[in-house]
This record gives structure tokens, C-alpha cells and sequence, in this order.
């Protein structure tokens, strides 16, 4: 383990933050998940024809661009504002069924 400085154990939202934290800060990270992808509670999974999202109040708190104290500014500050694509959704919350119908 003398190659690495710091291990951030989960690639969820908050272990992804911390790794990326200390990887701008120049320590050399491990960052371990035992989930086949990161992102934890803001992922989706499927069963059969369906997908369902995990958490998606996990993303609340993104706000407006120009907007203060909002996630858009930790995403600026980790570097990673321009891979993200930030779709607004009117409802937040609600059923969608293979027919179309909420």
C-alpha cells in the first residue's frame, strides 16, 4: 500500500467527492467499490424490461446555474462541471408505466 497516500472505501456520492478532493489536492488515491459501477444511491438498476432509479432525491440540491450554495458549485470546484449534463425535470417524483401513462 506504499503506492497510494489516502483509501476512500465506496464510490457513492460522498466517496467520490472525498477521492476526487484529494486527487486535486495531489494525494495519491484508492478509491474502492464493491459494486460492479460507482455512484451508489444515484444509480439505477433493472430487473426484467424495467429500470428503476435508486435514489433520485439524491441529485436535489443542483439548482439554477447562478445559483449559490448548490451542488453545480462543488461540481465546479472537483472540476467536473462540463462532464456533466444536468437535465431539469419539472415533477420530481412519480410512476411512469411501459404504456406511457403517470
Amino acid at each position: 500500500m506504499s503506492d497510494v497516500d489516502a483509501v476512500v472505501i465506496g464510490a457513492g456520492n460522498a466517496g467520490l467527492t472525498a477521492a476526487a478532493t484529494l486527487q486535486r489536492a495531489g494525494v495519491r488515491t484508492l478509491l474502492i467499490e464493491r459494486h460492479n459501477v460507482p455512484g451508489g444511491c444515484a444509480t439505477s438498476f433493472r430487473r426484467g424490461r424495467y429500470e428503476f432509479e435508486v435514489a433520485l432525491h439524491q441529485l436535489s440540491g443542483v439548482g439554477l446555474e447562478g445559483q449559490g450554495f448548490t451542488l453545480r458549485a462543488l461540481f465546479d470546484k472537483l472540476g467536473v462541471s462540463d462532464r456533466i449534463d444536468v437535465v431539469q425535470e419539472e415533477t420530481c417524483t412519480g410512476p411512469s408505466f411501459p404504456d406511457g401513462t403517470t
